[in-house]
């Protein structure tokens, strides 16, 4: 389970993520929502160990163990894989490179790039393509494989959906969802919000830094006045 405690995090003297607490169990989809600059982003980096933000106060447990103040490839290590926003896949390597360039030495039986085509047949597809050559969906499609490779019992997805049509924002859900039945637990950052709620278990809401909601995510689609309090949705 992860399990994040009174997180306050800065950009300099900027405080970001104010006394942030939230919780991911096993096998579970977590929707981190909120309006554009509320701090969702600086949550997800700071959960991962990235250098910017700087944590000054809390922690970030993954299984009982305390993450804060571990480098980001250590916490990768312990099977937590990010979906950055953005993408950031390199426009020069084929989908195989990225694929197999960070292939952990320790999966046996975890995600192969066979069993990663299987589930994004489209990639199969395009294998030789490079970064620059694949669309939109695509590239996304390549970043949800590349985190998989690490062989992740956690994924932390950082507006997946940002920038895709809505055919492919149903596919992705539908990623989502099989994603989950394999076992894997999700911290889904969206703006997309009923994109969100259509996987997810449970919704936090954050504002200004601060986690102001927690309700499962069937009872915040029964209760039109909590979007319209928390996220403006009408």
């Amino acid at each position: 389970m992860l399990e994040i405690r009174d997180l306050h995090s800065f950009y300099g003297e900027a405080h970001v993520v104010q006394g942030a607490s939230l919780t991911v169990r096993d096998g579970e989809v977590v929707a981190l929502l909120g309006r554009n600059g509320m701090g969702k982003t600086s949550l997800i980096r700071s959960v991962m160990g990235l250098s910017a933000p700087q944590v000054r106060q809390g922690s970030v447990a993954w299984k009982g163990e305390v993450l804060t103040g571990m480098k980001s490839h250590e916490i990768a290590g312990r099977k937590i894989a990010l979906v950055p926003q953005g993408r950031r896949l390199f426009p020069s390597l084929t989908v195989t490179e990225h694929l197999t360039m960070i292939k952990s030495a320790r999966a046996r039986n975890g995600w192969t790039v066979d069993r990663v085509m299987e589930l994004f047949p489209r990639l199969a597809e395009r294998r030789q393509h490079r970064g620059n050559q694949l669309s939109g969906g695509e590239r996304q499609m390549l970043a949800v494989a590349r985190a998989l490779m690490i062989d992740p019992e956690l994924i932390l997805m950082d507006e997946p959906s940002e920038g895709l049509a809505p055919v492919m924002v149903q596919h992705l859900e539908g990623i989502i969802a099989r994603l989950k039945e394999a076992g894997l637990a999700i911290l889904l950052v969206e703006q997309n919000l009923y994109s969100a709620l259509a996987v997810a278990d449970r919704v936090y809401v954050i504002e200004t830094g601060k986690i102001v909601h927690e309700a499962d995510a069937s009872a915040l689609v029964d209760n039109p006045q909590s979007l319209i309090r928390f996220l403006g949705v009408h």
